[in-house]
């Protein structure tokens, strides 16, 4: 069956097998958007071994809504008002209009949050990431954010947004629906997220990075972060085209600026570095137990340039869950 599909026909169903494991329906856009690089594909369901990914050609948009309605792939997925799932999988459809519901208010509370950090010291981005990234929020999930730090000013940063978020009652600690996560960190002279990636593939990694929207960023870190991260490509070959910018509903207030350029004065010296220090230290004591090993040794990562705290880290599940569900697919 496989053989009958071409390289972009593949790469379609492929894109919407795995979403199919989060639960969540593709609008012909967003198939564009995540397409997975049908060599990548190949790569992984014909298990060749030391497969050498090459960037793949253009495909614009028109090409992927000509082949969703492909008589190949109608064989495998179906269509309800604009949204594209697998077959007898249609209740998605009424899920994510549900889980859009329920990210909506969520959203909301990110936003009052991300306004209230913009007074932090050195904080360059935060962004929202995970489910509510892509309006997929269970009623249990939390709220996820990706943070960039200038380097050198990881440690105290994070304890002025951990204490930041703990003083608004956001901090995701015993409870966790609704609250603020606060796990991964990175400064921003580690950007690329390449060293952290599983080997050979991290297909959750570079779908992650695809996916987080930018609310909070100075200048065009942003955009940084998109350029060191273009090794992704190589996986999603429309990754770069498309930037998550647009957010309306979040204002940048002109008095957290002045209050952040100040404590940024005050503590890029001598006096910083000191407290950067003294929280290094501190933190360093309280997250020992974290420090263990985990089967991904990158699950948990503690530096002065990241700190990541996923003790669950799923990425081998999704990695395994997609290369079988797939290749069920194509065998059925």
């Amino acid at each position: 069956m496989m053989t009958q599909m071409n390289f972009l026909e593949k790469s379609i169903l492929a894109t919407i097998v795995y979403y199919d494991i989060l639960d969540y329906p593709l609008t012909g856009f967003e198939v564009y958007k995540y397409l997975l690089n049908p060599l990548y594909v190949v790569a992984q369901t014909e298990v060749v071994q030391d497969f050498q990914l090459e960037p793949f050609g253009e495909v614009s948009l028109l090409d992927v809504l000509k082949y969703l309605k492909s008589s190949q792939l109608q064989k495998f997925i179906d269509e309800k008002n604009g949204f594209y799932f697998l077959k007898n999988r249609r209740n998605l459809y009424e899920q994510r209009i549900e889980r859009q519901k329920i990210a909506s208010p969520r959203w909301k509370k990110a936003y009052k949050v991300i306004k209230v950090l913009q007074v932090c010291p050195f904080v360059r981005m935060i962004g929202v990431c995970n489910s509510l990234a892509i309006n997929n929020s269970r009623k249990e999930a939390d709220i996820d954010f990706f943070i960039i730090i200038r380097k050198g000013r990881i440690w105290s940063t994070r304890f002025w947004i951990t204490f930041l978020v703990w003083l608004m009652g956001e901090w995701r600690h015993k409870k966790i629906v609704n609250k603020i996560c606060l796990s991964f960190y990175i400064g921003d002279d580690a950007l690329s997220l390449e060293p952290i990636a599983l080997k050979p593939y991290d297909i959750y990694l570079f779908h992650w990075i695809a996916q987080i929207k930018p609310i909070y960023y100075e200048n065009q870190i942003y955009r940084d972060f998109i350029l060191k991260n273009l090794w992704v490509k190589n996986y999603l070959i429309n990754f770069g085209k498309i930037f998550n910018y647009y957010h309306p509903e979040f204002k940048k207030n002109k008095f957290p600026a002045i209050i952040k350029r100040i404590l940024e004065k005050i503590l890029n010296g001598w006096f910083g570095k000191l407290i950067e220090g003294l929280f290094r230290f501190i933190q360093k004591k309280r997250i020992a137990h974290k420090m263990i090993s985990h089967d991904i040794p990158t699950a948990v990562v503690v530096s002065d340039k990241m700190l990541k705290f996923h003790e669950n880290d799923k990425r081998e599940f999704f990695q395994r869950t997609f290369i079988e569900n797939f290749k069920n697919i194509l065998s059925s």
